[in-house]
């Protein structure tokens, strides 16, 4: 006799072991992980593409730079990131155009690094091991976000074929695949098309897959030499205003004729919390931070960092306060209120036994261990 009573419970069906999550339990996360708020999300793959000469790369490194320092950029939150530039095309000019905003910051400071070694995107062992190598290029600088630029896109895709579909289809999933298991940015520079400058030149098949589109178009100015870089397409937020950017020469020295030598710098047009040095003086202000957790690990990191390539070196109170990034950007346009927020983070970590101090020089308290136990943890080379 069949039991009416008793009841089976259904069992919902699965595709390769995975389950569909349910639309009206689902609960939005408003704090999208960023590098850049508003402009370049982890996790994504985003494109910049623009005219030949238009400042690309200065401004990709302007943004770079901000992005190692911890800096916020035109009025846009930054949060420090490894940044691996792979620059197929010229990576003494990429070099040229960071020394600006890096050549005061030591060794251990920020992790801005340029490779000229270049997978091929099509190829999915070199994706893996390039793959691979980032991940281990992030830890090695114990940064928990990454930043990767390829530049150009058309040198990062062997023989394939940028006006074909499939093969641009392939590039960015593998680029999809980078970005997704490394938590990365994954941004191109790119040409426009001759014929519609408003878009990417190839196939339309990269513009569908992208994730973020930025377009580089010449702007008014004085003296000409500006551009402005417009959000075409932001997949998971809302588009925000262009950035303006003016192109100027940095003078970088002299030669052994004793004629100066520049390299071009991107300046953003709004310069607050910024890298570029202001001659204004600082506004007064009453503001009392109080120490925070964020302050006194991004200090520690700033100093064990530099540990690593020199235990022995002490760094003042002046050098450090133009090193911190991210959690001290709120104060930065004030350096009276800088200076001391960085005074009392560092007595604290003084007190915990995490920084010694020598006179008004500080280093990290266990930099010569910590050098003797990473001796042999090094990134691996990229074949």
């Amino acid at each position: 006799m069949k039991n009416t009573t008793a009841t089976n419970a259904l069992i919902a069906p699965t595709f390769n072991g995975r389950s569909p999550v349910s639309a009206n339990n689902f609960q939005i996360n408003p704090n999208r992980p960023f590098i850049v708020k508003g402009l370049l999300l982890a996790g994504q793959v985003g494109m910049i593409a623009g005219e030949p000469n238009l400042g690309k790369s200065a401004i990709m490194s302007c943004i770079a730079s901000h992005v190692a320092m911890g800096r916020n950029m035109a009025g846009m939150r930054v949060k420090r990131a490894a940044v691996l530039y792979v620059a197929a095309e010229d990576p003494e000019g990429i070099l040229e155009r960071a020394y600006p905003y890096m050549h005061n910051a030591p060794d251990g400071a920020a992790a801005f690094e340029v490779l000229d070694v270049v997978p091929d995107l099509t190829d999915p062992r070199e994706v893996k091991e390039f793959l691979k190598y980032a991940e281990a290029f992030r830890e090695y600088h114990q940064c928990d976000d990454l930043l990767i630029v390829f530049d150009t896109l058309n040198l990062s895709i062997g023989d394939a074929d940028e006006n074909s579909a499939r093969d641009m289809s392939r590039v960015f999933r593998h680029a999809q695949f980078i970005a997704k298991s490394s938590g990365a940015h994954v941004l191109f520079i790119h040409h426009v098309g001759t014929a519609d400058r408003g878009r990417p030149r190839g196939s339309s098949a990269m513009t569908g897959t992208l994730d973020t589109l930025l377009t580089l178009v010449k702007a008014e100015d004085d003296n000409g030499n500006a551009a402005m870089l417009l959000q075409k397409k932001q997949k998971r937020i809302r588009k925000g205003e262009a950035l303006a950017f003016r192109i100027e020469a940095f003078d970088a020295g002299t030669d052994d004729d004793g004629d100066i030598f520049t390299v071009p710098i991107a300046v953003p047009y709004k310069h607050d919390n910024s890298l570029v040095i202001s001659d204004e003086k600082p506004k007064k202000s009453s503001a009392k931070p109080a120490i925070s957790g964020a302050r006194a690990n991004e200090v520690l990191r700033l100093l064990k960092g530099m540990a690593k390539h020199d235990p022995e070196k002490w760094f003042s109170q002046k050098e450090i306060v133009g090193l911190v990034g991210e959690p001290f950007n709120d104060i930065r346009e004030n350096q009276d209120t800088l200076r001391r927020a960085v005074s009392r983070t560092l007595g604290t970590l003084e007190k915990a036994g995490s920084v010694e101090k020598n006179g008004a020089a500080y280093r990290f308290a266990s930099s010569v261990e910590v050098i003797e136990d990473n001796a042999v943890d090094k990134v691996p080379t990229l074949h």
